[in-house]
């Protein structure tokens, strides 16, 4: 679903079509953002035709983290000329503590591939330049990538509509976390876009759920 001029935004509504929300950013580079799980990386093509937007032009997939309900579509990719982009931190922690991880969630550790590593500071991606911001606390690694000229920001699994990411899984912390969403909340935001949820729109309506987590993540010392 086109949520701005060249962003589409597919919504995880059910078990059946996918795990997270992705982002695609159409242009001449298309870039993908979290394509999900691998069994169902179909589902996100099917809607993305639906779209008139042909998959096979996909020139950048990124991942905010490494958690295989969104970086587990990167096998779709593996023998595709797409970059492939992720966190070294999170590449590591996938790495070391993945296998279990990804056990414990029901799945095996993907053998992937990584083309770059994704750092904090300027991301150029054609003539589009974003933010890449670290967010830890959901997981080691994780990233937030945020277009200032857009003010969109797509922050994975560090916040939601009126909740957080959980930090009950391994590499979680909910210290950092709040750190994150503090950090993230001074951003000036039109189009908030969560790794699952409802997206935020209006910056009034991004401030006021930034003003509830960030209570609700208070006591945390």
């Amino acid at each position: 679903m086109k949520f701005a001029e060249r962003v589409h935004v597919y919504v995880w509504n059910d078990q059946r079509e996918n795990n997270c929300n992705s982002v695609l950013i159409d242009g001449k580079v298309p870039m993908l953002i979290d394509p999900g799980h691998a069994h169902r990386v179909n589902v996100l093509f099917e809607r993305m035709m639906q779209d008139g937007i042909d998959p096979a032009r996909i020139k950048v997939v990124i991942c905010t983290h490494g958690h295989p309900d969104h970086f587990e579509g990167t096998l779709a990719f593996r023998e595709s000329l797409a970059k492939i982009g992720i966190c070294r931190a999170e590449e590591k922690f996938i790495e070391e503590v993945g296998r279990a991880a990804y056990m414990r969630m029901g799945t095996q550790r993907p053998d992937f591939r990584v083309d770059f590593y994704i750092q904090e500071g300027d991301l150029v991606v054609d003539r589009d330049e974003f933010q890449v911001l670290l967010t830890p606390g959901h997981s080691p690694g994780s990233i937030s990538l945020y277009w200032p000229r857009r003010k969109i920001l797509i922050v994975g699994d560090v916040v939601f509509y009126q909740s957080v990411g959980r930090v009950d899984l391994p590499g979680g912390d909910g210290k950092l976390l709040k750190k994150s969403v503090e950090r993230l909340s001074r951003l000036p935001v039109d189009l908030l876009i969560p790794g699952h949820g409802p997206v935020i729109r209006g910056s009034d309506n991004v401030k006021a759920n930034f003003d509830l987590v960030n209570r609700m993540l208070s006591n945390l010392r």
